[in-house]
């Protein structure tokens, strides 16, 4: 059993990065092991492999991935992950209200990764564009909750 949280991120403007690399240093401070990794830049075959992932994703345009990580969402979408009942995970979505599909790629993404039998360790968090006081307030709540999965603290 692997004891290391994975942080991934998918993002256009870098906001989706920064909320992860914010995290990732928070949560070592705490003493739980992690891993920041680029969706662009990962395979959804290599799912299957990761049992705990925090997942940090911005939605772009109305309801679509950010660009640079479109293989692995299409490939996630098209079920190329295979089944995945090993893999608990978590969804910080980041979108803006002003669009009809808000959050709509972390929404997508908590489907797909449920239709494959995943299983999500906390509510996904969707954050409108101003989201410095709710980013807060969900690691206030949610910290001790990923100290408790992970074994630390």
């Amino acid at each position: 059993m692997s004891n290391k949280l994975d942080i991934f991120f998918g993002t256009e403007t870098g906001n989706s990065e920064t909320v992860a690399r914010e995290i990732a240093d928070e949560l070592t401070e705490l003493g739980v092991e992690n891993e920041v990794t680029d969706l662009s830049e990962f395979s959804v075959d290599d799912l299957s492999s990761i049992e705990k992932a925090l997942i940090v994703v911005s939605t772009w345009g109305d309801g679509e991935p950010p660009a640079m990580m479109e293989d692995f969402y299409y490939d996630l979408e098209d079920g190329k992950a295979g089944d995945l009942p090993n893999l608990e995970y978590s969804i910080v979505a980041l979108g803006d209200t002003s669009y009809d599909e808000f959050c709509g790629c972390g929404r997508k993404i908590d489907d797909y990764l449920q239709k494959a039998g995943a299983k999500c360790f906390m509510d996904r968090l969707e954050l409108d564009t101003y989201y410095d006081d709710e980013v807060a307030e969900w690691k206030t709540k949610s910290y001790p909750k990923i100290q408790e999965l992970m074994g630390v603290g």
